[in-house]
């Protein structure tokens, strides 16, 4: 959710960035096709300075002609009675001779569609005229300040304009926001109802979509198992508890099997120590686990079965390349979880036991292959699918055990080898 907001956080902010860039680009356009118009030619004041600087006997000499040329612009010096004294390239159309009327039309405005600028030179004028639509004249020096306030006026409406752009990107994208997360928010709180809906697993919500469809998955299945269990204990309790009230409805109380009444109390008593550690395992964290040895516990577990049954045979074959390896494990529940299927072997088969570790690449293998009559492929159905009914021997164990690697984030495989049963438990991201 935090992922999919900030996304569209970030797609609001390049839009906004995107829409100044492209604001920014066309005033630098503007100002760049300013500056280059505005180069095309030269400051009247600046030719006006080199022709001052550069005349001799006379204004429009050598030197300056040829500059004037370079920069496209013709010239005339007028005395002070308005006769043309000086000229270089003076159009046709221009007149020789100019009376006070005509000086004060050219200086403000144009002469003959000229822009012409006029500069005192000695006792009369100079005057440098600049090709036709090239230069613009301002017919005024004063700035209007009503004028003034109307742009400062329209640049405050167009950046207001900007904001309410920005503004309305922005409400459509929270709408949109909320129409795509309604449905989640919907979900969300018919999770753990009858009625859930699925989400569609697309858009840019997809991963979002999949988490919750599927922890509404793991519920029912979970509350399915869960269902599983108890039918599961009911019928594995139902059988010694009607031995023990059998035992007990016989009237010669002295005929009591009290033998019998203590095995089938001791398998009450382990049916629910089971059920216990399957249903706690759900609410370890793994995160707590810590790097520890296999081969440590392996050897330990080995170690105390045959202390305990030292007529039996078990086979340790150790195939590992680095006898260092580690992986992250709690050794409690490990030793549970290899404890409980070499038990089964022990207490359900008569030959040897075989006890493999190997590595590959980055794989840890560790494989308990009995020589038993194996067990029935619809409890093997059923220990994978993770349903206990009628599992009356040693499925629970199993199942347990299957819960504990899945735990130490590894695979659980159960398969029958004709003779023998054969368990592995198969492990990624070793040290």
């Amino acid at each position: 959710m935090f992922n999919y907001i900030l996304k569209r956080f970030q797609k609001i902010v390049v839009r906004i960035l995107f829409l100044m860039f492209f604001l920014i680009v066309l005033l630098t356009t503007f100002l760049y096709l300013n500056y280059r118009l505005n180069n095309q030619y030269p400051n009247p004041d600046y030719v006006y300075s080199y022709v001052e600087d550069n005349k001799g006997r006379a204004y429009l000499n050598e030197k300056n002609r040829e500059f004037l040329k370079e920069k496209d612009i013709w010239s005339i010096r007028l005395d002070k009675n308005g006769r043309v004294v000086e000229s270089f390239n003076k159009p046709k159309e221009v007149k020789v001779k100019f009376d006070i009327t005509d000086v004060a039309r050219f200086t403000r405005f144009y002469l003959n569609d000229y822009p012409v600028f006029t500069y005192i030179a000695g006792d009369g004028l100079i005057l440098f005229a600049y090709p036709k639509n090239s230069l613009d004249k301002l017919p005024f020096n004063y700035y209007n300040y009503k004028n003034f306030i109307s742009n400062l006026e329209l640049v405050l409406l167009f950046f207001i304009l900007f904001l309410i752009f920005v503004y309305i990107i922005y409400r459509i994208d929270i709408k949109d926001i909320f129409k795509n997360i309604l449905p989640f928010q919907r979900a969300i709180d018919n999770l753990y109802e009858d009625d859930y809906e699925k989400l569609d697993e697309y858009g840019e919500l997809k991963d979002l979509a999949v988490s919750i469809n599927k922890a509404n998955e793991k519920y029912n299945n979970l509350k399915g198992s869960q269902g599983k269990w108890i039918r599961g204990v009911s019928h594995d309790v139902r059988t010694p508890l009607a031995k023990i009230s059998w035992e007990l409805s016989k009237e010669n109380k002295g005929s009591l099997d009290i033998e019998n009444i203590q095995e089938q109390v001791v398998k009450i008593s382990n049916i629910l120590e089971g059920l216990n550690l399957a249903i706690s395992l759900s609410n370890i964290d793994n995160d707590n686990f810590r790097e520890e040895s296999p081969l440590k516990v392996i050897r330990k577990l080995i170690v105390d079965k045959l202390n305990e049954a030292p007529e039996r045979e078990i086979i340790f074959e150790n195939n590992i390349k680095n006898q260092n390896i580690n992986i992250k494990m709690d050794p409690n529940l490990f030793y549970r979880m290899l404890e409980n299927i070499l038990k089964n072997s022990l207490i359900y088969t008569n030959g040897k036991i075989k006890v493999t570790i190997s590595d590959f690449e980055d794989i840890l293998i560790i494989t308990i292959l009995d020589e038993g009559g194996g067990i029935s492929e619809s409890i093997i159905r059923k220990i994978n699918e993770e349903d206990l009914t009628n599992i009356t021997r040693h499925g629970l164990g199993i199942f347990i055990s299957k819960q504990i690697v899945e735990l130490h984030d590894g695979t659980f495989i159960i398969k029958n080898k004709h003779p023998g049963l054969e368990v592995s438990f198969v492990f990624g991201h070793i040290n």
